[in-house]
């Protein structure tokens, strides 16, 4: 079901009508860095086409094109440049090439957004690769929107049956691409406890860019303005993409960075509506790398 969209700044506000007994599936993934000669195509392929069986939303959370082998880029390598796109015009190429990838998921894309590769882009060459890649897909009849590197996806749920006054619901999902390195130690949650400090409206939060995956909850206490104590959840899930870059471990710029391999997947959300509460379940989809 394509829910009502309105995009405004920062926040993407997604309109449902429902009933007991809805659910309704969220795929949510990033780092996929299509382009990128160590991009897990098949897996890719496999999740997008699970994720349109299932009727799911799909979100990209940056990173969807590596892009690294432009001319101002000081990591490119011609090892790395996939043969079709060994060519004067690019950027054209890549962003052609992740259309036609991505048409028979169009109806089901609803946000893609910026990460630190779509920015070197745009910083350096003066081009925005996620902006024209949405233009393309709503060309097509996608309802996919471009959102920032940072933001928000405020899901509203409209529970009265057409009546004008009737339970209503929100969830509030905030995303951020992510920053720093690899984090080989806490795989990102020192950044998920910084986090938790400054976000008390979400209830999931995600990120991505350091291609570690996990899901984990915390509770919040609370206290409403009658006194009433209650607790609740925040699910943090961090998408690990699709990038094969450590291969074999042998050469190629993780290896010289000291990177490790990292999981290759992303995280379904399962959002359901019983007793006429709305409830959020992550379930993370991962496999290891392979070696090519």
């Amino acid at each position: 079901m394509i829910p009502n969209i309105e995009v405004k700044g920062a926040v993407t506000k997604l309109r449902f009508d429902i009933t007991n007994g809805w659910s309704q599936w969220l795929w949510l993934t990033s780092d996929n860095h299509f382009d990128a000669v160590a991009c897990n195509r098949r897996l890719l392929k496999k999740h997008l086409d699970e994720a349109k069986a299932r009727d799911a939303l799909i979100f990209v959370f940056g990173d969807w094109f590596d892009a690294m082998q432009g001319r101002f880029d000081p990591r490119r390598s011609m090892n790395e440049v996939r043969p079709e796109y060994r060519a004067d015009n690019y950027y054209d190429l890549i962003v052609d090439d992740a259309e036609r990838f991505l048409t028979p998921y169009a109806q089901n894309l609803i946000l893609i957004t910026d990460g630190n590769h779509e920015t070197a882009v745009e910083t350096n060459a003066n081009i925005n690769l996620s902006d024209r890649l949405v233009k393309g897909l709503r060309g097509v009849g996608s309802p996919v929107m471009r959102g920032g590197y940072g933001g928000w996806v405020k899901f509203m749920f409209d529970l009265s049956g057409g009546l004008k006054k009737g339970p209503r619901q929100s969830k509030n999902l905030k995303y951020h691409h992510g920053y720093g390195g690899d984090a080989p130690v806490s795989d990102g949650m020192i950044q998920t406890k910084r986090q938790a400090v400054y976000l008390p409206d979400a209830d999931i939060v995600v990120n991505g860019h350091n291609h570690n995956a996990y899901e984990a909850p915390l509770v919040r206490e609370r206290i409403s303005t009658q006194g009433v104590q209650s607790f609740d959840l925040v699910w943090y899930i961090r998408t690990s993409g699709y990038n094969q870059g450590y291969g074999d471990g042998s050469k190629g710029w993780a290896v010289r960075k000291g990177f490790r391999p990292t999981p290759i997947g992303g995280c379904w959300i399962h959002l359901t509506c019983n007793d006429q509460k709305v409830k959020i379940q992550p379930i993370e989809e991962i496999e290891p790398p392979e070696i090519s």
